[in-house]
């Protein structure tokens, strides 16, 4: 019955709308056209002009390191379930030249003659732009190894709705400067520095879950670019049962400059009680970040234990919002660029 009730909802989804939607399916039981998510992207039209949904039915995901490339533009991989749809892959970046710093080797030699697809340690690595990915769950199994990514995204007008993100240390990589990216809805894990780059991400209605001892965010911005992270109705919670068990009772910062003039924002949101007070605790290794004021690190009407601003380290660029200027921080404003795209 769940199934079916699946089917119609699907049927609903392409038949909706003015557009028309290629339709591919995949499923490891060989129900579907394909039995793998990269046979499925591959064999979507190159370029498209017209939305392309890859309907992925349930199953664990393992045997892949997956790359949507920058032809395939349009197109949509739809989980038929969020919990039990799942992408995962467990290479991680490593001291290791031989293997060009990725481990373990074996996985490594399955992929090293894909430039794009081996340059980072991630699971998925989305170069197109106009990608959604929706209700399904993506990680890195890696653990405490290291830099093991989830996701890279190097396109624009990413969109991840309803969708569960995890890993350990450098889970997101926004990758590239003024790029936009959208999470609604989304369930997002990591330790060390798990949403980090130079794009632009703004998350709605996400739970931002951390492992203690570590940062939420590793942000590099760049001067010209007025948006980096920005946070709306989130709640920033606190997981037990880290792959290192003194993380356990560790506080989380809110992040830590990267380079370049980092930029976050987090308004209307619930921080919990382990946030450090310090809220960016550390410069790193920017000697400029604690004085200049180039660096936007702002929050504005949020709530809970972890939201007391009181004890917030006392950089330049560490201010509360006044109401006028938490209105610049719109999704509009944030991710309308000049062509006005709304997510």
């Amino acid at each position: 019955m769940f199934l079916l009730k699946a089917v119609v909802a699907l049927a609903c989804i392409f038949s909706s709308g003015t557009a028309k939607q290629k339709q591919i399916v995949v499923a490891q039981d060989g129900s579907g056209q394909y039995t793998t998510i990269q046979q499925a992207i591959n064999a979507a039209p190159s370029n498209s002009v017209e939305p392309v949904v890859i309907f992925i039915k349930k199953g664990n995901y393992s045997t892949e390191k997956l790359i949507i490339p920058a032809d395939k533009k349009q197109l949509k991989l739809l989980g038929e379930s969020r919990e039990q749809t799942i992408i995962s892959y467990a290479i991680y970046d490593c001291n290791s030249p031989a293997s060009q710093n990725k481990c373990p080797d074996t996985l490594w030699q399955k992929w090293k003659d894909n430039k794009e697809l081996i340059r980072t340690s991630a699971t998925l690595t989305i170069v197109a732009d106009e990608v959604v990915v929706e209700n399904l769950t993506v990680k890195n199994t890696a653990g405490n190894v290291g830099q093991a990514l989830a996701l890279t995204l190097r396109g624009d007008k990413i969109i991840f709705r309803n969708c569960i993100i995890t890993g350990y240390q450098d889970t997101v990589l926004l990758a590239e400067d003024g790029k936009r990216n959208y999470f609604e809805n989304c369930y997002i894990l990591g330790r060390t520095d798990y949403i980090y780059g130079g794009g632009i991400g703004f998350f709605e209605q996400c739970e931002i879950a951390s492992f203690g001892g570590g940062w939420i965010t590793a942000p590099s911005t760049k001067a010209s670019q007025p948006y980096g992270f920005v946070f709306n109705n989130c709640r920033f919670t606190f997981v037990k049962g880290s792959p290192n068990i003194k993380d356990d009772s560790r506080p989380v910062a809110l992040g830590r400059p990267w380079h370049n003039y980092p930029k976050v924002a987090i308004l209307n949101s619930d921080l919990c009680s382990q946030i450090d007070p310090k809220g960016w605790p550390t410069t790193w290794h920017m000697d400029y970040a604690a004085t200049s004021d180039s660096l936007q690190l702002v929050e504005y009407a949020n709530s809970g234990a972890g939201a007391d601003f009181s004890q917030r380290a006392s950089w330049a660029g560490i201010k509360q919002l006044t109401k006028a200027q938490a209105e610049n921080y719109t999704l509009q404003k944030v991710l309308g660029g000049k062509d006005g795209w709304k997510p």
